[in-house]
């Protein structure tokens, strides 16, 4: 009985050198399929149209994040028990692509005069859209963690984040076609974009069903929502954690501006629908390539120091937003950058800085919290920041609601403020990062008995 488990246990080791290249091919298209339906860029610019009310746009990221968010909860209960998870990825997969073509088909039947129905159908299959993305994410990333053999893992997420950002500039580029001068009028331009995006999360779907999911290697452990809810009063007794939070609420509310920033560039710089596609691909350019900057920063100074720099970074935006008409209508600068092309490749700076702060909160974030979190409350710690995220999405909203009160220059106002916010609270993070002296320099230190204070310290006790 010994030697039959045996081979069955080889027998689901030989499908997993396959399974690399097959994740790799599904994460591509899985990004790109997301990358085109970028909520805060994208999205947003497709439901300003429809409505003339800005806290509707605001709903868009705070569904695609918030829901998004909110959905995991119910797979991790749903999902974790299971010994199969792939079924449940396969399903929810599909249902994104279903969600999609309806809403491609609702587009094609629409004219510019059935704005309500389109905005109702609109919202209801992005809302099973992000319920499907947010559930599904959890029996996918079970599933890579047991299909991904050990030693290969480093490799596969090197190359899935390149592949990952690869597939960011060819979504830009097909964006650009597809909202440029040459497309359809609108909706059916959005149309095709949504079809496209279906086509494409077909393809991710077939790559996520042909990965073979052993079921006799062990996955790794996965804490239950239970198990989190015991920890939360130690986690929230953690004065360290309690920074941490303050400085995410205020880092994230700094994103109230994010879906109305290429709204104000279209209305009040005169920027084309087709510049919406390039600043999709300087977003993902800003993320990807400041991968190595952050993986350096994090080396050097800790998670601390890329928490602190993102939330630096992250003032870019609101600022950028408030200088550039005032520099446009100036006379010594109108003649420089006062025509449309040149306000329209400056504004690209904004959705540059978004996405390398994103790049730093995203591997600040969970660097930080590995460090200063206990092993045993780790799981507390990651479901309260998640908890804090998924609420304070849905504050564009709010800030839709200002803009229809006070303007836009309130609502740069307000984000820059909120960014300076978590600038200070940075500055009050426990700073958990390790120091070591490098091998060479501890071996000549030990040699040497030390350094010339510790080796008076000795001859004194002497």
């Amino acid at each position: 009985m010994v030697g039959a488990e045996d081979r069955r246990y080889a027998s689901d080791r030989r499908g997993l050198a396959l399974n690399v290249f097959l994740g790799i091919g599904g994460g591509f298209f899985g990004s790109l399929a997301e990358t085109m339906l970028l909520p805060t860029l994208v999205l947003a610019f497709f439901v300003a149209p429809l409505t003339g009310s800005y806290a509707t746009v605001g709903l868009v990221p705070a569904i695609g994040i918030g829901v998004w968010l909110l959905a995991r909860l119910p797979a991790a209960i749903l999902v974790n028990s299971r010994r199969r998870k792939l079924p449940w990825a396969i399903g929810a997969s599909l249902i994104k692509a279903a969600t999609l073509a309806l809403l491609a088909a609702v587009c094609f039947r629409a004219d510019q005069t059935s704005t309500e129905p389109l905005l109702r159908s609109f919202f209801i299959c992005y809302v099973a859209y992000s319920l499907a993305s947010g559930f599904g994410s959890v029996p996918v990333a079970a599933v890579i963690s047991k299909a991904v053999p050990h030693e290969a893992r480093g490799m596969f997420f090197q190359q899935r984040a390149l592949w990952g950002g690869l597939s960011g500039l060819v979504a830009g580029l097909v964006v650009v076609q597809l909202l440029g001068p040459a497309a359809p009028a609108f909706p059916q331009n959005f149309g095709v974009l949504f079809l496209a995006v279906t086509v494409t999360q077909l393809a991710a779907t077939f790559f996520l069903a042909t990965i073979r999911e052993p079921l006799r290697i062990a996955e790794p452990l996965m804490s239950l929502p239970a198990q989190a809810l015991r920890g939360i009063p130690e986690a929230l007794a953690d004065p360290n954690f309690r920074r941490f939070l303050l400085f995410r609420l205020f880092l994230s509310s700094s994103t109230v501006v994010d879906p109305f920033l290429i709204i104000f560039a279209a209305s009040a710089l005169g920027v084309p629908s087709s510049a919406v596609g390039w600043y999709v691909i300087a977003f993902v350019a800003g993320r990807v390539l400041s991968l190595p900057f952050w993986a350096a920063l994090a080396h050097r100074h800790g998670e601390r120091a890329c928490l602190q720099v993102a939330a630096l970074v992250r003032l870019v935006p609101p600022l950028l937003a408030l200088i550039l008409p005032i520099m446009a209508s100036s006379s010594p600068l109108s003649d420089r950058i006062g025509n449309a092309a040149t306000l329209q490749a400056v504004f690209g700076v904004a959705y540059l800085a978004l996405g390398i702060s994103l790049a730093g909160q995203s591997r600040g974030n969970f660097g930080y919290l590995a460090e200063a979190a206990p092993d045993r409350s780790r799981a507390a710690y990651a479901a309260l920041t998640n908890a804090l995220l998924a609420a304070v999405a849905f504050i564009p909203i709010a800030g839709g609601m200002l803009i229809e009160r006070r303007g836009y220059d309130a609502l740069l106002l307000t984000a820059t403020g909120l960014g300076l916010l978590a600038v200070f609270a940075s500055g009050a993070l426990t700073d958990t990062h390790v120091r070591t002296r490098p091998t060479a320099q501890a071996w000549r230190l030990r040699r040497g008995g030390g350094t010339g204070r510790e080796r008076a310290v000795s001859r004194t006790r002497s």
